[in-house]
């Protein structure tokens, strides 16, 4: 059963967020959420696993949080091609966009529920 679930990632320093954003996409059903604090925590994640989304905090405690998304971008063969939600409280959807990094959709925080309810129902399964 759970090999037919779609995989999620979330990776937020804050686990109140973490949480928050698990909560809402178990509460849909259907998923397997994975989280990670950390850049060391999510890319041993990613080698291991190919996501159907990943949200992804800009500012985590060990780096940008971002060169996720360029680690999938250059080997969508072994990463997948997620549907990547860049989150943020610190920089704006235009510092998002001019960083070069390719993602789906910029979020701000704090994010609004039916948000991310829409967006996990926009995920093929």
């Amino acid at each position: 059963m759970e090999a037919c679930m779609r995989k999620i990632l979330i990776v937020d320093d804050d686990s109140g967020v973490r949480g928050l954003l698990s909560a809402i996409i178990r509460r849909k059903g259907g998923f397997n959420v994975l989280e990670a604090a950390s850049l060391a925590e999510a890319s041993p994640l990613c080698a291991e696993n190919q996501f159907d989304l990943v949200f992804l905090d800009h500012l985590l405690n060990d780096g940008i949080g971002w060169e996720i998304a360029r680690m999938i971008s250059i080997d969508p063969q072994k990463y997948g091609n997620p549907v990547i939600i860049a989150m943020s409280g610190s920089v704006s959807q235009e510092t998002a966009v001019g960083s070069g990094i390719n993602y789906s959709k910029f979020m701000p925080k704090p994010f609004v529920v039916s948000e991310i309810e829409d967006i996990i129902g926009r995920i093929p399964g």
